[in-house]
């Protein structure tokens, strides 16, 4: 697999924080489709990361599930308010927005992992 840069933003300001090399355990040529809120949060659910209860009240009243809002509290406190901003606010997630890697570290995904759950959501 070739090496890839990544580069870490800030959110909020768009700047680059650090860029670093790694090595992916996929194929970094697969483009997978946008996914909806609703897809989202009812793919986090089956995937056992959150209840169906949350699932529901994510995408009814855009209350975090007790597992996201972890993962937000734990991010510097300048990320956590664009962070929010941007999980209740957006209606379409995009598989490589810095967010989601920022959240598989979390869950302990493995970028194969991201996909796998990325191609489950596009099915929902």
């Amino acid at each position: 697999m070739p090496t890839i840069l990544v580069r870490k933003v800030n959110i909020e300001t768009g700047t680059i924080k650090e860029v670093e090399e790694f090595v992916p355990d996929h194929d970094p040529l697969v483009v997978l489709a946008d996914i909806s809120k609703r897809q989202f949060y009812q793919q986090l659910a089956v995937a056992n990361y959150i209840t169906e209860s949350e699932a529901v009240a994510a995408v009814a009243t855009g209350a975090f599930p007790a597992a996201i809002e972890a993962i937000v509290v734990g991010l510097p406190s300048d990320d956590q308010f664009p962070a929010r901003m941007f999980l209740m606010g957006a209606t379409t997630f995009e598989r490589t927005h810095p967010l989601v890697g920022v959240f598989a570290a979390a869950l302990g995904m493995s970028e194969s992992a991201v996909d796998a759950f990325w191609i489950a959501a596009t099915e929902l």
